[in-house]
């Protein structure tokens, strides 16, 4: 009976001993792990915008007078001074008109003249008793009357000269010619209807943007801002905020804020898009996290993969502004105590508890 006894332990002990040998060991999750860091966090705004002359400083430049396009003086990128003759328009219209008006002149000069010896004929004969007062204040009626028609006539020929010199289309301001609106030969019809082109300075830049009233309310006056442009990628160019919009379109919501490039570089075009951080609040310390250790939690929800004692432990998180590759933790993470590390990688499936093996 005891041989029977320990045949049977015997067997037991190696069926177990098989079965502990057979069964798979656990895979452990290989994942990187870094600390959540500390940063001196600046709250700002981004707004897109473009690059525009200041207001004061560009020009769409229009004939006065109507007329075909004769000479067109300058081409697009040509540097101008104010003054400078940009175009001519055909003037043999104007120039008619002031001969016309200067012979009317000349007729009515010739009219006073005739009554103003006339008026002093009668003044003299009225004198001697010989001519009654009232063909004497008739005479003198008829000066007078020639004397507006010289006025008249003297008005309509400075019309006429304005508008010969007008068919000289002389720069407003000094800059760049940046657009050429019509050609040679093309009608203009001297209103800012028909522009013929566009001049900027250049030497002063800003970046105009259209913002939401969220961002329009925290702007300010005075905030320092930096800027880069997609077409020159790895720089970045200081600047300030210059006026924000006290108002917002009824129709989009949103409101003009301009500001101010402090470069003279020359290579920025006007009309590219840029993108400016504006700092609308003073530097805090925050908690942030690499981005690639957030992921979604289904919905909105977001959450990170804690690690600690070799496992893993999901804890949902509020995330802020993603900036430079990491992003900022508001909450969740407070409950815990520092240091706290979190995985960076790999976070597929990591659920909570899952045995992690961490790469150097």
């Amino acid at each position: 009976m005891r041989h029977v006894l320990a045949m049977l332990l015997l067997f037991a002990v190696c069926g177990c001993r098989g079965r502990s040998e057979d069964a798979p060991a656990t895979p452990l999750a290989r994942v990187r792990c870094v600390g959540v860091e500390s940063h001196q966090w600046s709250e700002t705004r981004s707004l897109r915008g473009t690059v525009a002359p200041l207001p004061d400083r560009d020009a769409i430049v229009s004939a006065q007078v109507s007329g075909r396009l004769l000479r067109v003086l300058v081409r697009e990128g040509d540097m101008v001074e104010r003054g400078a003759v940009l175009a001519e328009i055909e003037s043999w219209p104007s120039r008619d008109a002031q001969r016309q008006a200067e012979a009317l002149l000349g007729q009515a000069r010739a009219q006073h003249e005739a009554a103003a010896l006339a008026a002093s004929r009668e003044e003299h004969l009225f004198e001697r008793g010989i001519s009654a007062r009232q063909s004497f204040e008739a005479a003198k009626a008829a000066e007078g009357q020639a004397d507006g028609a010289i006025a008249l006539a003297a008005a309509q020929v400075d019309v006429a000269r304005q508008n010969v010199e007008r068919a000289t289309v002389r720069a407003p301001i000094g800059g760049v010619v940046i657009r050429l609106l019509h050609r040679v030969g093309e009608v203009v019809d001297g209103t800012p209807a028909t522009p013929i082109m566009e001049i900027a300075d250049p030497s002063s830049l800003e970046l105009a943007a259209s913002v939401p009233a969220s961002d329009l309310v925290v702007l300010r006056s005075g905030q320092g801002a930096t800027v880069t442009f997609d077409a020159l990628p790895g720089r970045t160019f200081p600047a300030s905020v210059r006026t924000v919009s006290p108002s917002v379109d009824p129709m989009t919501g949103v409101g003009s804020v301009r500001i101010s490039l402090e470069t003279t570089d020359a290579r920025i075009p006007i009309g590219i898009l840029g993108t400016a951080e504006v700092r609308v609040a003073a530097a805090r310390s925050v908690e942030v996290v690499p981005a690639s250790a957030v992921r979604s939690a289904g919905g909105t929800n977001t959450e990170v993969v804690v690690c600690d004692g070799g496992r893993a432990h999901p804890y949902p998180v509020v995330v802020g502004e993603r900036r430079d590759g990491v992003v900022q933790i508001l909450s969740g993470l407070e409950s815990l105590n520092a240091p706290v590390r979190v995985a960076t990688d790999g976070l597929t499936g990591l659920e909570e508890g899952t045995a992690l093996e961490e790469e150097p």
